[in-house]
């Protein structure tokens, strides 16, 4: 098998699995400003840590195979300076920011220090879904 063709299989293996974690992992968080129980909060901050560290590592490597398959065009430079390459780039830079802020989420609800409504991480659950729709367009259209 074509190794450029084994780096893009891991590559999307690893982007599916991450997002997967990255739009289950806000729902979490609904769940865990709207509850009252103090059992089940501490249930959800459990998940909410576990899953996070669960999909790092995914997003890690979600990255470096996507790297990879750059590091594999006959001209990098010209290959970096496409407009779909650039805006996948963007993409990928939001969504670690967007993971951080998860973190910092995480952190804020483990210490009942989150002023999130539910409304608002409903809000903030959608967020992921603009940046896989422009990643693909990006992928698909090459523009």
């Amino acid at each position: 098998m074509d190794l450029y063709l084994f780096y893009k299989i891991l590559h999307i293996f690893f982007v599916i699995s991450w997002f997967a974690g990255i739009f289950y992992l806000p729902r979490l968080f609904v769940n865990h400003v709207e509850v009252e129980s103090v059992e089940v909060k501490k249930h959800l901050s459990i998940m909410e840590k576990r899953l996070i560290k669960f999909i790092t590592p995914l997003g890690l490597l979600a990255i470096i195979f996507g790297f990879m398959m750059g590091l594999m065009s006959p001209n990098l430079a010209s290959f970096l300076n496409q407009k779909w390459i650039i805006t996948k780039i963007i993409v990928t830079l939001s969504l670690i920011g967007y993971q951080v802020w998860c973190w910092k989420i995480i952190k804020d609800l483990s210490t009942d220090n989150s002023t999130w409504t539910g409304f608002q991480l409903r809000i903030f659950n959608e967020v992921p879904v603009i940046f896989l729709l422009s990643g693909i367009i990006a992928a698909i259209y090459k523009f």
